[in-house]
């Protein structure tokens, strides 16, 4: 048998497709045929071999599984005085979750992280069609396992709720794809502040994470605990103070070696005795010279305001930089008074606080001469409880990360779902980044992109649709109040309807709220698309060659 292959393009090739080019070719050779050159789905015919003798051959989709957060959790240890006990109420947690457009008699699973039981599922799925889970409290980490070529988005979320004591406030995070790349931008271990960075191994084998950490002054020294070793099916969590002390701002960089795991940091605050935010640090975009974070609200707070927004910004380089940040509201571009500019030292995490911008909605995008990560943390007020021993109002805080930011030609680039936990409000924050973002001209920036909005119901039907013009240079919020006739929802998926050539690129974000105090919250990002199925093509030759 003869098998040539073009070395010049196989490192672009899936890895589904060379498992399956492989299995390919395993059943050509018993048959007596000899194929093929394997590319990305594009390949040629082998040398010599006539162009109308190759044969597309469909690949399946790889199987898929999405790990879910850990219910949220305070490990320090409680004092026993009732009147100052850090945990004087329970915990709630649930999860929410949808398989949409599946395969027809596909059935996606939602198990415990070491496969042990599994959830129930509103299946099989029709062409088309939805499945939907929802369950109240939830034990452990879970995954959700998505048959291959079952579906073409899988969204969950995880939401601790917690009104009163030190963990007061939303903690909410999405099920995500296990990578072997995550960076972490947010949370800190100063005096008041406590972080738990949760490593999770879905896989069947052992997986070995190095952990960077930079802070404000530079580069966190770790020692021994720069590698942890995370069993298969297991997750392993590392007290950020224990490790990195005393830092008021923090990056995290995971890099897995033996598989793929899910990363992300549980971060909460409190100031003196109040309650001051608890939600979770989830993996932002990779470095990049731009950057994206949607989702920030202004309450028209101070300057000098502790609890303004703030962004974050690393560059994890050994080169300084300097980044120009554009900040997008509902009208248009709005200046921020000495931000416009940023200095970027090296390794150093730099703040730049957001005060002083007028009461709305915004997206910040973030253009450096050297790659950058990004997240954002913004506050909401609570109300102090009537029998409060100490009279001063909590707050609740949520981290944003930063995305990437898609080109003006880059269709489809803001496709993505939300799953909406039981019990939450939500909103939806959608901007349309110009290709030309420099503060002089962005006001000139034309063109929108049109986004189509569906909400789906636990039973696998819409329960309502919509299109949002998303113009130039404007963030867009649209509260769950403007939709027509809800229904009940369990996922929020958008697509990118039609973008113009010169188009803008868009960045979207949901807030979720608690339905009973709104004080409480947490934002989170879109998940993408699963991955869809590829083709190989081979042709058939003499095995004599």
């Amino acid at each position: 048998m003869t098998r040539t292959a073009s070395k010049r393009r196989r490192t672009t090739v899936p890895p589904a497709a060379r498992r399956a080019a492989a299995a390919v070719g395993a059943l050509l050779c018993a048959m007596g045929v000899a194929a093929l050159a394997v590319t990305d789905g594009t390949v040629g015919p082998g040398p010599g071999a006539p162009a109308d003798d190759v044969r597309a051959v469909p690949v399946a989709a790889a199987g898929t599984g999405l790990v879910c957060p850990a219910p949220a959790e305070l490990e320090q240890p409680d004092v026993g005085d009732d009147e100052f006990s850090a945990t004087p109420v329970e915990t709630s947690t649930s999860l929410a979750a949808a398989v949409l457009a599946g395969a027809e008699d596909t059935e996606p699973a939602l198990t415990t992280l070491g496969g042990a039981g599994a959830g129930d599922v509103a299946g099989p799925l029709d062409v088309g069609g939805t499945a939907a889970v929802r369950t109240g409290e939830v034990p452990d980490a879970r995954l959700l396992r998505v048959t291959p070529g079952a579906a073409t988005y899988a969204a969950g979320t995880v939401a601790s709720v917690t009104t009163d004591g030190d963990l007061r406030g939303m903690v909410a995070g999405p099920c995500a794809l296990p990578a072997v790349e995550h960076w972490l931008v947010g949370g800190g271990t100063a005096v008041g502040s406590s972080g738990r960075l949760v490593l999770l191994n879905p896989g069947r084998t052992p997986a070995t994470v190095a952990l960077e950490a930079w802070g404000a002054s530079g580069p966190v020294a770790l020692g021994g605990q720069s590698l942890v070793v995370v069993p298969a099916g297991e997750q392993v969590v590392t007290t950020l103070e224990a490790v990195a002390p005393d830092q008021s701002r923090l990056a995290l960089h995971v890099t897995a070696e033996g598989g793929r795991v899910g990363a992300y940091v549980q971060h909460h605050r409190i100031d003196g005795l109040v309650p001051a935010g608890a939600d979770l640090v989830a993996g932002g975009a990779a470095p990049a010279t731009t950057t994206a974070v949607p989702g920030i609200v202004s309450t028209g707070e101070a300057v000098d305001d502790p609890h303004a927004p703030r962004l974050d910004l690393l560059a994890p380089g050994d080169r300084p930089g300097t980044a120009r940040v554009a900040v997008l509201g509902t009208d248009g571009p709005v200046r921020l008074r000495g931000g416009e500019e940023v200095t970027l030292e090296a390794g150093r995490v730099t703040t730049l606080p957001l005060g002083g911008l007028p009461e709305g909605a915004y997206t910040v995008v973030v253009d450096a001469d050297v790659p950058v990560v990004a997240g954002a943390a913004v506050d909401r007020r609570g109300a102090a409880a009537q029998d409060a021993v100490i009279d001063e109002d909590p707050y609740d805080r949520a981290w944003l990360p930063g995305q990437a930011v898609p080109g003006a030609a880059a269709s489809g680039a803001a496709d993505g779902a939300v799953a909406v936990p039981p019990g939450a409000s939500y909103e939806l924050t959608f901007a349309g980044v110009p290709d030309e973002r420099d503060p002089d001209l962005v006001d000139d920036a034309t063109g929108s992109t049109q986004v189509e909005l569906r909400g789906v119901g636990p039973d696998g039907e819409e329960v309502w649709t919509q299109e949002v013009d998303v113009p130039a240079g404007h963030t867009v919020r649209l509260d769950v109040a403007d939709l027509a006739e809800l229904g009940e929802t369990v996922a929020v998926v958008a697509v990118v309807a039609e973008q113009p050539s010169g188009g803008p690129g868009v960045v979207w974000s949901v807030t979720l709220a608690d339905g009973d105090d709104p004080s409480l919250f947490s934002v989170l990002a879109p998940t993408p698309p699963l991955a869809a199925g590829d083709e190989v093509r081979v042709r058939r030759v003499d095995a004599a060659g």
